[in-house]
């Protein structure tokens, strides 16, 4: 197989005698797309990619092309890159002279990148070697079982494009209910016991059920994509060198190169006089390319920890361009293996980023057991627009997990979650030990994985089960769609949730287990209306998070369940809250 070999001048430098090598070097962005990897964080049918980089904004790139369009406009900063540990790759630094003193801390010298051309390889033999490569940086997921489940449905996605069942897009939209106890717990797959907090295992099937399908096929497929896996997708993940952040200038870049050359009038004659003399189209093509492209200043780490470069890349843009909350969640928690995160988890907590809760939201986001699951946004493209916000579950998350936030919108003296934390929580017999100190039990309590989590997924279960409908769309309780649903939105779930903590407080009740948490929602709902929000509340024209919304439907549903006699008038809901 032949080899791409690239060399560039370079500068090893050091920001103090401890830190980690960086070098600092220029490339023709046009060589960099050769030798480059994109680990991007999107949807692929029927999984999600590998990785931390948001997707590429078409008109950001086409921004930055018009940009480097004027030759004399240039970009100060420079592209972050990592080395990575990938399959018959070589990246070194060579000194030119040997370093003494204080000049150990700059040192000049070559950079070479020697890497394998697979460009001719069919697609099954990259999808191999991905796996291959995943398998290599977390050891584990070479035990796993081969998904059998996806290959059969992925084989019927291509036997038939476009015509899966209502069963098959239901399965992946919802969550069977008869297959769940009262807290929500179900049967766990092989994958989820192994990784049940990271996506990294699911990425793992998703390649393995392609490259098998794919072996099945052999000569019968010739397509550069398939079943939304593409070559250049994959190859990302093959390549020596990961791009950390400044994925829209490269690609700026390179469409500024290609617009310079599809713009340029001479360049037809000299591409026919090329071809006369034996050189190939596509060298033409690539050495014009060259030419025209800008030379991006590189500073890259010589660490290939994956670790380390999605912390490099969360505090880089949550520090300067934050990413938005529920990607930051999603690329924090699915990106690497539990192995890989524990050494940063630290760092990111000092660093400001809030790992812990992100991850405890994130699992909430995705996984079977939570009532929640693929009904929140999670920062994806093409995700839908009608979800619930992540920042609202995110409010539901710190009012279980930190047991604070449980005031009344329409009365926000008191936290009911606080007292029941301070008056409460150290008797409660769901946790494992016994607490004498309320400090410490909450400790135990909000761990990511702790109690706290069995008793949200139960008591959110119990609530659907009461008030929700999750089959019809149309129906006005649905468990879904919070542009329209009177119950799945900010202002109805967070009164429930207050109001649940409302009446432990008021009962003197504790925890004992999540299974006895359907217990305490029967004794708090007792006598309620379960039909409270499957009515027509003739919400034309009325902003749910607005203040004055939020208040008054607090109020409606604190009066309501204090005395059960008979529920709110219809039009009181389109009310705006008023002082008494």
């Amino acid at each position: 197989m032949a080899s791409g070999h690239f060399s560039y001048p370079a500068l090893l430098v050091r920001q103090g005698p401890d830190a980690p090598p960086l070098v600092l070097f220029s490339a023709s962005a046009v060589e960099m797309d050769q030798w480059v990897g994109i680990p991007q964080k999107a949807k692929m049918l029927e999984g999600e990619t590998l990785g931390f980089q948001r997707d590429s904004n078409p008109s950001r790139v086409e921004q930055i092309a018009r940009f480097y369009g004027e030759p004399r406009n240039v970009i100060h900063n420079p592209l972050l890159c990592a080395i990575r540990e990938a399959l018959d790759v070589e990246v070194s630094f060579k000194p030119t002279s040997k370093p003494s003193g204080e000049s150990r801390l700059a040192i000049p010298g070559n950079l070479t990148i020697k890497m394998p051309d697979r460009r001719d390889l069919p697609l099954v033999d990259l999808l191999n070697q991905a796996r291959v490569a995943l398998e290599k940086r977390v050891p584990e997921l070479a035990n796993h079982t081969q998904p059998t489940e996806l290959i059969a449905k992925l084989r019927k996605q291509y036997d038939a494009p476009g015509q899966l069942s209502d069963e098959d897009e239901e399965s992946d939209d919802d969550f069977d209910e008869d297959s769940v106890d009262e807290a929500g717990n179900g049967p766990t797959s092989p994958e989820e016991a192994l990784f049940e907090e990271s996506h990294i295992g699911d990425f793992w099937c998703q390649l393995r059920a392609r490259e098998i399908l794919l072996g099945q096929l052999g000569d019968q497929f010739h397509d550069e994509t398939f079943l939304g896996f593409g070559r250049e997708a994959v190859e990302a993940y093959l390549r020596p060198i990961v791009l950390v952040d400044g994925q829209h200038r490269l690609l700026g870049a390179l469409k500024a190169a290609r617009d310079s050359v599809d713009e340029d009038p001479k360049v037809t004659p000299r591409v026919a006089a090329s071809l006369r003399s034996g050189t190939s189209r596509e060298d033409i093509a690539n050495r014009l390319l060259i030419q025209r492209a800008r030379r991006l200043p590189i500073s890259m780490l010589l660490d290939p920890a994956p670790g380390e470069h999605v912390f490099q890349f969360v505090v880089v843009n949550q520090k300067a361009t934050p990413v938005r909350p529920a990607l930051l969640a999603t690329i924090i928690s699915t990106s690497l293996s539990e192995a890989e995160l524990e050494p940063i988890t630290e760092r990111l907590e000092n660093a400001g980023v809030p790992l812990k809760s992100s991850r405890a939201i994130s699992y909430l986001t995705k996984n079977p057991k939570s009532p929640f699951a693929n009904r929140v946004t999670r920062g994806l493209s093409e995700e839908g627009a009608d979800l619930l916000p992540w920042t609202v579950l995110g409010q539901l998350v710190a009012m279980f997990r930190d047991l604070r936030g449980a005031k009344f919108f329409h009365d926000g003296k008191m936290d009911y979650a606080d007292i029941w934390r301070r008056r409460f929580l150290t008797n409660s017999k769901i946790l494992a030990n016994d607490f004498e100190d309320s400090k410490e039990a909450h400790s135990a309590w909000r761990v990511p994985d702790g109690p706290w989590r069995d008793v949200f997924i139960a008591f959110w279960w119990a609530v659907r089960k009461k008030f929700g409908d999750s089959e019809s769309q149309e129906a006005h309780n649905y468990w879904g769609k919070p542009r329209t649903s009177n119950l799945f939105n900010k202002p109805s779930l967070l009164t429930l949730a207050t109001d649940f903590f409302a009446y432990l407080v008021q009962a003197r009740k504790t925890i004992d287990s999540a299974e006895g948490v359907s217990v305490l929602v029967d004794e708090w709902l007792i006598d309620v209306d379960l039909s409270y929000f499957a009515r027509d509340w003739k919400l034309v024209n009325v902003k749910k998070d607005s203040s004055g919304t939020r208040k008054q439907w607090s109020k409606l549903w604190y009066g309501y369940r204090q005395d059960p006699k008979s529920l709110p008038n219809i039009k009181s809901f389109s009310l705006i809250y008023k002082e008494s």
